[in-house]
């Protein structure tokens, strides 16, 4: 659950970051949000399976 939470204010505050115009290194906090997504997804679905 907490990284979910990491994961949804990452691609926040990278949303936030495109919508004012900001570029640069905002993209990689939405490359940070991405990751922490899948990798919470995969540990999910191993925990259901076995």
């Amino acid at each position: 659950m907490g990284m979910w939470i990491i994961a949804g204010a990452l691609f926040l505050v990278w949303l936030i970051g495109v919508l004012t115009g900001r570029g640069g290194f905002i993209h990689i906090l939405l490359l940070c949000a991405l990751t922490v997504a899948i990798v919470q997804f995969v540990a999910d679905r191993r925990a259901a399976r076995g």
